[in-house]
């Protein structure tokens, strides 16, 4: 040692500060890894016709078909890959200011997390996913607030770049999976592709008249298929369910005797606008005569057990194709599930009638 030269010796508080750093810096990196890779298994899922990571019914279901699945046009999955990126990013920067945006970004993370618990338990429905999302996404706000307090940094060259590398396989792995693994469009949606002539898309629309998505659903569903008259095929498959909507039997007969009697569009047009209240037989039956239908024959139609056959076999489609919500439309192989808009059939539309020239 050269003479003047002095040395410092840590003292015991010196190292538990750093063990203390340490601890709340790989805690964060940690739960910061499986918020991003949570999210990015739920953005997969809205993006494929049937979920790859999420059950295809219960909980993560009911919620991909409310309301709620998407924010201003967008799945809700992106705001929380968003989220978390940026919280990534700022993991991996260092200094005052870092650590203060890396705190403002996990305090609004936090409260938007709230706010989606808060829905779930108000639903009465629980994703597992989304779960994780977001109580990770709070019990991240303390570890930034003690990253704050203590000043903890991460390791900076090769350690930050084995962070990120990390971070980018949290996304990564999941939409890697989204490539790789092909869903099939079930069998009984695969049959009706099968029998709609070349040049059209096929339109698979399970429908119960008395249920406000999908008659709302009805509505933004018109102007993307008046866009393409002529280019599509609609199958409309009965689903009433009749122990919430008392009319959804009726109208679902009167939909099937429109479809044998050759007036299945107008009937169905009627169904979505006419009154709640007006779906009952004398309804349905004064619908049937504005449309030129004989009133005998309508309703020996509604009688027939054939339509009430039709509609348990449109019935056992819907659990076949793993159905588990109203509204539920395939158009061509995609699958669009609740009352999501008029942009995002628009969107399904334009991208089915592309696929016809590739």
């Amino acid at each position: 040692m050269a003479e003047g030269e002095l040395t410092t010796t840590p003292t015991p508080s010196d190292e538990r500060e750093e063990r203390t750093q340490q601890l709340v810096y790989g805690a964060i990196v940690a739960l910061t890894a499986l918020g991003l890779a949570a999210s990015a298994a739920l953005l997969v899922d809205y993006l494929r016709p049937l979920p790859l990571f999420c059950s295809e019914s219960g909980g993560c279901a009911q919620l991909r078909a409310s309301q709620y699945s998407h924010i201003l046009g967008l799945p809700t999955p992106v705001f929380g890959v968003a989220g978390y990126s940026l919280l990534a990013v700022f993991a991996l920067l260092r200094g005052d200011t870092a650590r203060f945006l890396h705190l403002v970004t996990a305090t609004f993370g936090a409260l938007a997390a709230a706010y989606f618990l808060f829905l779930q338990v108000s639903l009465h429905t629980f994703c597992g996913y989304c779960m994780t999302v977001d109580v990770t996404s709070i019990v991240l706000l303390s570890l930034v607030l003690m990253r704050v307090r203590t000043e903890a940094d991460g390791p900076p060259a090769k350690g930050s770049l084995a962070i990120g590398a990390m971070f980018t396989a949290a996304i990564g792995v999941p939409f890697l999976s989204h490539v790789l693994v092909k869903t099939p469009v079930p069998d009984v949606i695969a049959q009706e592709i099968a029998k709609t002539p070349p040049g059209q898309v096929t339109i698979v629309d399970f429908v119960d008249f008395e249920c406000p998505f999908c008659r709302q659903t009805a509505i933004d569903f018109e102007p993307a298929l008046a866009k393409y008259p002529g280019r599509f095929r609609l199958v409309r498959k009965q689903m009433p369910l009749t122990r919430i909507h008392p009319h959804a039997a009726v109208a679902a007969r009167a939909a099937c005797c429109g479809e044998t009697l050759g007036k299945g569009d107008e009937m169905a047009a009627r169904l979505f606008s006419a009154p709640v209240d007006q779906l009952d037989e004398d309804g349905c039956t004064k619908i049937a005569e504005s449309l030129g239908i004989v009133d005998d024959v309508f309703k020996a139609c509604m009688a027939d057990p054939s339509t009430q056959k039709k509609i348990d076999a449109d019935g056992a489609d819907f659990r076949a194709a793993k159905g588990h919500a109203l509204p539920t439309i395939w158009i061509g192989g995609e699958v669009i599930e609740g009352a999501q808009g008029p942009e995002r059939l628009q969107k399904a539309m334009d991208k089915a009638i592309s696929e016809l020239g590739s």
